[in-house]
């Protein structure tokens, strides 16, 4: 089958950050799969107000350009893999829209038209269409498909930098009306689709040799590390993580990943506080090395509507790369290992102790970590489940 995904990271990012998202592993694992015979990636539009003000190049780079014309390009990234980017001359409109602007681009008649002319270039005809941004609804009105999959990551009607929910609510009600098939990453999603018969949840998974290499094999020193890795946003509760720098002043707290808010309140953490550090982002291709040195792991996240809509890529790749678990109840996080330690508030900041104390103590072992990573959670079996479902609808 041939797969046109809309993704809501685009390959520009892939390749800046890593192929780190839930769509970048998932493109990653359908190439590999020999059900799937090409992939054409939509990139997010690159505006002329982008382009200026944020130096943007609004071509992916690649040695492998298919065309170039019009302000679009069509580029062979690997074997199965091309991308289409657009750059769009709007600068006073985005001004005004800011991040609606998306919804606006994605519904230009030039847009679809060139993802359809890409579509036919490549012989993709009978496509599935994958769409994962909900700001991009406009593809699924005018791409040629033989099946739209909308693919649910996090609830955006909740997500605090979205500040027009009404057209999140709107686009979220189309594919409840018009998907042929609906995928989550909670269990929580399936409810924004009442009408569909057919919501399925699949939720993250992760590939386990790519973090052999975080794997440590000695015992914690005297000053143990506890590490996070992800993006460092509201959803991180830095009361909590205040709670756990009292309470255990011989551990170090190390947070790798970019900082997107609470700027103040970390400076305020880092100002008061000697055990505690945040490195800033670290490419995906570079991460295994960069927590290697981690002694347990921890998801100090609030619990609330928007955690609820998520399912934490890193619990998977904590311990993937042998790292106990210490989290709040956030959704996604229970009956995946006994290694998971799940609790809130005191019961969290104890847990950290508990896992500190395991691990010292030698009691628990990094490959049986490994080990409880239950099979149906490896990408590769979360792609095999999806590509079952699209051969299912399509036939």
């Amino acid at each position: 089958m041939n797969i046109v995904m809309v993704p809501f990271h685009d390959y520009k990012k892939w390749l800046f950050e890593g192929f780190r998202t839930r769509d970048a592993h998932l493109c990653q694992h359908f190439e590999k799969n020999d059900a799937v015979e090409k992939i054409l990636v939509v990139n997010r539009p690159t505006s002329k107000a982008e382009k200026i003000l944020k130096k943007t190049d609004w071509k992916t780079p690649s040695d492998n350009v298919v065309y170039c014309k019009n302000n679009v390009q069509l580029s062979k990234m690997s074997r199965k893999v091309w991308c289409i980017d657009f750059y769009i001359p709007d600068f006073l409109k985005v001004a005004c829209q800011k991040k609606m602007w998306w919804f606006t681009a994605f519904g230009y008649e030039n847009v679809i038209r060139e993802i359809n002319n890409a579509i036919e270039y490549l012989d993709m005809k009978d496509s599935v269409l994958l769409l994962q941004n909900p700001m991009a609804i406009g593809t699924a009105k005018g791409v040629n498909k033989k099946l739209f999959v909308f693919d649910a990551i996090d609830n955006w009607l909740y997500h605090p930098q979205m500040s027009n929910k009404t057209l999140i609510r709107e686009n979220y009600a189309f594919a409840d009306k018009n998907a042929d098939l609906i995928l989550t990453v909670s269990e929580a999603l399936k409810n924004i689709f009442p009408s569909n018969e057919n919501v399925h949840w699949i939720p993250n998974g992760v590939d386990v040799e790519y973090f052999s290499r975080a794997v440590k094999k000695e015992k914690p020193d005297d000053k143990p590390v506890i590490g996070y890795i992800g993006k460092i946003q509201d959803r991180v509760d830095f009361d909590l993580v205040e709670k756990c720098l009292c309470r255990y002043p011989n551990a170090q707290f190390e947070f790798l990943g970019p900082i997107y808010s609470q700027a103040k309140r970390i400076a305020q953490l880092e100002k008061k506080y000697s055990n505690i550090s945040f490195k800033g982002d670290i490419h995906y291709s570079k991460l295994p090395d960069s927590m290697k040195h981690f002694d347990i792991s921890i998801i100090p996240h609030k619990v609330d509507d928007f955690t609820s809509s998520m399912n934490p890529l890193k619990l998977y790749e904590y311990l993937a790369a042998g790292k106990m678990v210490v989290t709040t109840s956030v959704a996604g996080t229970e009956n995946i290992s006994s290694y998971v330690y799940s609790a809130n508030d005191d019961a969290f900041v104890e847990n950290i102790g508990k896992a500190l104390s395991d691990i010292q103590n030698d009691s628990v072992h990094v490959q049986d970590i490994i080990e409880s990573i239950p099979k149906e959670c490896f990408w590769e079996r979360r792609v095999t489940d999806i590509l079952s479902l699209f051969i299912k609808q399509m036939d």
